[in-house]
C-alpha cells in the first residue's frame, strides 16, 4: 500500500488529495506569483540560501508582502520533508498573492499570500542523459528581456512551455531561447555556458537569462575552483558553432552536458571535460 504524500498549505500539513486553494487565488487566476524548485540531497536542501534569496528578491519585484521570513520558510520545508520521510527529494515551493477581496489587476495593500510545499522522492537524473549530453533546437519563441519578469521565477512559464514542447516535437530534449535582441538567453528550464577561447561564457542577468541558483554557485565558486575564467556578457547564437562545448545548469539537473543544437554538433558532440569535471566538482560539494 503506497503511503499518503503531506503538502504544506498555508501553514498546515494535509494529504495530498485533501489540499487545496481557493479557485479565486491570484496565482491561479492571474499567475500572480513565485515559485522555487529546489534539490534535496541526505536531508539537506542544496544551495536554500541562493533559493530563498531569489523568492525574496522576486517577491520584491512583485510588491508581494508581506512573505514569510527565511526562517519560518526553512522550518516549513522541512516539516515537510519531515513528515514524508524524504532525504532524495525534489521540493517545489509555491508562493501566491492569494484571494483578494476586488476583481481586477490592481493587488489590494493588505495581502494575505498563499503557499505550498510539496515534495517528492528524487534521486537524479538517468546517467546516459549526463554521458550522453544534452540534444536541443532554437526556439522560435522570444525571451523579453527588458521584462522584469526574466528575472524572477514568476507562476507564467507558458512561453518555457511552449519552448519545450516544440523541442519534444521535433525530437530533441530541450529548447534554447533567444531574447528580441537575437542573443541567446538559457534553456526552457536551464542557465546556459560556453567554453570560449579557455573561459566559460554565460548569457548576462541584462540579456534575459535568469539568475539560476546553480548558475551563481559555478560563476562564483565551481569555476573558480577549477581555474576557469567566467564572462556575463551578451551571447550570439553563432557562438555556438565556435564553443568547444557547452553545458546547461539547474538546481535538479546539476551540470548536464549540450552536444547538440538544432542537429549540429557543440563542439566534438560528445561531453567535454570541463563539463566532466564541473559535474564532479558539484557531487563534491
Amino acid at each position: 500500500m503506497s503511503e499518503t504524500r503531506l503538502v504544506w498549505v498555508n501553514g498546515k500539513l494535509l494529504p495530498l488529495g485533501e489540499a487545496a486553494l481557493d479557485p479565486r487565488d491570484r496565482g491561479f487566476t492571474l499567475g500572480d506569483g513565485l515559485f522555487e524548485t529546489m534539490r534535496v540531497r541526505k536531508g539537506t536542501v542544496l544551495q536554500l540560501e541562493r533559493h530563498l534569496s531569489r523568492l525574496q528578491a522576486g517577491a520584491a519585484v512583485l510588491g508581494l508582502s508581506p512573505l514569510l521570513e527565511n526562517e519560518d520558510l526553512t522550518d516549513a520545508i522541512t516539516r515537510t520533508l519531515t513528515a514524508n520521510r524524504l532525504a532524495e527529494a525534489a521540493v517545489r515551493l509555491t508562493v501566491s498573492r492569494g484571494v483578494t477581496k476586488r476583481r481586477g489587476l490592481l493587488p489590494e495593500p493588505d495581502q494575505n499570500p498563499s503557499l505550498v510545499i510539496h515534495a517528492e522522492p528524487f534521486v537524479g537524473y538517468p546517467a546516459e542523459l549526463y554521458d550522453r549530453g544534452v540534444r536541443a533546437v532554437v526556439s522560435s519563441t522570444r525571451r523579453n528581456e527588458r521584462s522584469p519578469l526574466a528575472r524572477v521565477k514568476s507562476l507564467n512559464y507558458l512561453d518555457n512551455v511552449l519552448a519545450r514542447r516544440a523541442a519534444e516535437a521535433s525530437g530533441a530534449g530541450d529548447a534554447l531561447l533567444l531574447n528580441t535582441a537575437g542573443d541567446l538567453t538559457c534553456a526552457s528550464a536551464a542557465n546556459l555556458f560556453l567554453l570560449l577561447d579557455g573561459a566559460l561564457v554565460t548569457p548576462s542577468v541584462a540579456s534575459g537569462a535568469l539568475p539560476g541558483t546553480l548558475r551563481g554557485l559555478v560563476v562564483a565558486e565551481l569555476a573558480l575552483r577549477t581555474g576557469l575564467e567566467v564572462v556575463e556578457r551578451a551571447v550570439r547564437p553563432e557562438e555556438l558553432a565556435a564553443a568547444d562545448e557547452a553545458f546547461l545548469t539547474n538546481a535538479l539537473l546539476g551540470v548536464a552536458p549540450l552536444t547538440e543544437v538544432d542537429a549540429l554538433p557543440v563542439g566534438r558532440g560528445v561531453p567535454g571535460p570541463v563539463s566532466v569535471r564541473l559535474c564532479a566538482e558539484l557531487r563534491d560539494e
